[in-house]
């Protein structure tokens, strides 16, 4: 009999658990600049209580992360297009609370609907963080164009046009 209950409480843990995403890579589907949003695909299958294995859904509307100062209106951006590599990150908190300002009343701790994105996921490496890693500089790549920073200073290569 106890070990039924200890099972029970198992199976109800591991449950729980199954329902708590936390970050996941995946995939832009689309991208709309003007909001600031994507929808991105998580990679592998999750399972149900059932032990079904499912694909996980497409996420609507999810904000994409870059490394700029709103305030300052100084940052960096680049092209998000769909089949970019990223890092789905779910929140702990409700996001339509934070992006409206308006309570929420629903209790969706690290649900997939209050996920960022972080684009830039790469399932391997390529040339271009190779030559960052051995030549110990920043690079920043645009096509056929590139600038290296170094203690060496400022390297620009390709075809510039002025």
């Amino acid at each position: 009999m106890m070990q039924e209950f200890a099972q029970q409480v198992e199976d109800t843990a591991r449950s729980m658990i199954g329902e708590i995403h936390t970050a996941l890579p995946g995939m832009v589907v689309s991208f709309d600049p003007r909001k600031g949003t994507a929808m991105v695909k998580p990679a592998g299958k999750y399972t149900t209580a059932e032990g079904e294995r499912l694909e996980y859904p497409q996420i609507p509307e999810v904000p994409v992360v870059f490394p700029f100062s709103s305030s300052s209106n100084v940052g960096m951006v680049f092209p998000v297009k769909a089949g970019d590599g990223c890092l789905i990150v779910v929140s702990e908190v409700e996001l339509d609370e934070w992006r409206s300002g308006a309570e929420s009343s629903g209790n969706l701790k690290f649900d997939l609907t209050n996920a960022v994105c972080i684009p830039g996921l790469m399932r391997s490496g390529n040339g271009i963080v190779e030559q960052a890693i051995s030549q110990n500089t920043v690079i920043v790549s645009a096509g056929n164009i590139s600038m290296s920073i170094s203690e060496a200073g400022i390297a620009i290569g390709g075809d510039l046009k002025v």
